[in-house]
């Protein structure tokens, strides 16, 4: 009698283990019962009692500690919301803001800083739909600091030639009575090597572009008119010793081959693009002004390791050099090689260093922030010189800087950003990408 009593007993004892071993948990009961209920009435999801804490996945509270290491980001929230909401607001009412496309006819205000002059002004009256055609009419007016005014005109007329052909002219007229040139090159001293002079110039350029859309080469041929009148401000100090305080009329013939590798519109992700451009310049009014230029750049994207190829580095190396040719005996000094300004060495004057020559060097890291808006970071180094062997790392001058890039289709529509160096720190504002378009 005990061992049939313990036989069940051990029989029993199995059963409730095989029973807790197979039996479905809480929440599977709940969701059969609610399952077998459905066949009736509908299940409700929000009505899940909060006695019950399985129906409740991952509940916690926030702690005091919590919140008082989050009070950054709750004011940067606060500060920032009427931003995000006028962006919301313009996106829903002006959705071609942002997508930097102008419209058919209209005006557009202008305002830059960084440039020639630090900062101007303007506006510009454009027509993108000429006489109901695809040709291009701009018109802009600018005004800035020195008693300096601009006015350009612009006619763009796609294929003239079939696709992937483009003819473009450019008018030019500009005045600037305070110009400044930096005697002494890379030694000269911002404040006591700024001689100073005056110019007015009128530019006349025609320009024919190839560039295919599928095609790894393209090119351009341009005429370049330039009636250039330079004279030295009266008493300014130091005074200028080098050529070009004289009326010139130059023409300039240019050929210009570009190999473009790069992938990713409206951000260039990766490849590699080279661009080399060969002019001559002839002064009509003289024999002295005869000179070649060429100017040498490679554009190199590399997506930044394992983050999203959106993350980028964009590196340029770029070399530019003039000397005279045919006879000629030298090179005006306002048409020399430049670094410093919008986008040569930025974080110095504009036209900070001239001579025969330049050198520059740039790597920038780029990062969305936004559908249309990049961040970036950069450094620039580079140096000018008379001769090539004259380029010595222990001689470049070297500057740093952050902003943010506005994108169009194209690529970089905008650019706000803050330069440092060692003469102090720049502001720049402008519509001219970082890096010369290779394909205009």
């Amino acid at each position: 009698m005990t061992s049939e009593r313990t036989s069940r007993l051990s029989s029993a004892v199995i059963a409730w283990c095989v029973f807790l071993i197979l039996a479905p948990g809480p929440q599977t009961l709940k969701a059969q019962s609610v399952s077998d209920s459905s066949a009736v009435q509908p299940a409700r999801v929000d009505t899940v009692s909060p006695s019950h804490p399985n129906t409740v996945p991952y509940a916690s509270d926030r702690t005091v500690a919590y919140h008082v290491l989050a009070t950054p980001a709750y004011v940067l929230h606060g500060v920032t919301r009427p931003v995000g909401w006028a962006v919301l607001y313009l996106e829903r009412n002006y959705p071609d803001l942002f997508e930097f496309r102008l419209g058919r006819r209209g005006v557009l205000p202008l305002f830059e800083l960084g440039g020639p002059v630090g900062a101007t002004v303007g506006a510009m009256l454009y027509d993108n739909r000429l006489f109901g055609t695809r040709q291009q009419v701009r018109v802009e007016g600018m005004i800035g600091a020195r008693n300096f005014f601009e006015v350009r005109g612009h006619y763009k007329l796609p294929r003239p030639l079939g696709p992937g052909t483009q003819l473009r002219f450019v008018g030019n007229f500009f005045s600037e009575p305070k110009d400044r040139f930096f005697v002494g090159g890379m030694d000269s001293n911002r404040y006591t090597d700024a001689a100073r002079f005056a110019r007015e110039q009128v530019d006349i350029m025609g320009r024919l572009s190839v560039t295919p859309d599928d095609a790894l080469f393209g090119g351009s041929l341009e005429v370049l008119y330039e009636h250039v009148e330079a004279r030295p401000v009266e008493g300014a100090q130091p005074r200028i010793d080098r050529p070009g305080l004289t009326t010139s009329d130059l023409v300039t013939p240019r050929l210009g081959v570009t190999l473009d590798g790069t992938d990713g519109r409206p951000r260039t992700r990766a490849g590699t693009a080279l661009t080399v451009q060969l002019g001559y310049t002839h002064d009509l009014s003289g024999d002295r002004f005869r000179y070649g230029r060429y100017v040498a750049a490679v554009h190199q994207y590399l997506p930044v390791f394992f983050f999203p190829s959106t993350r980028r580095l964009a590196l340029r190396a770029r070399v530019e050099q003039v000397h005279p040719v045919l006879g000629g005996e030298a090179v005006p000094f306002y048409q020399l090689p430049q670094l410093g300004g919008q986008r040569r060495l930025r974080g110095y004057l504009s036209d900070r260093f001239r001579d025969d020559g330049s050198v520059l060097f740039t790597a920038e890291y780029r990062y969305p922030v936004w559908n249309r808006l990049d961040a970036a970071f950069f450094v620039d180094t580079g140096q000018v010189f008379s001769a090539l062997d004259e380029v010595a790392v222990s001689e470049f001058k070297t500057t740093f800087g952050g902003g943010f890039h506005l994108l169009s289709d194209n690529g970089i529509s905008a650019r706000f950003e803050v330069a440092w160096s060692v003469e102090g720190t720049e502001v720049i504002l402008t519509v001219q990408p970082s890096f010369e378009p290779l394909r205009r």
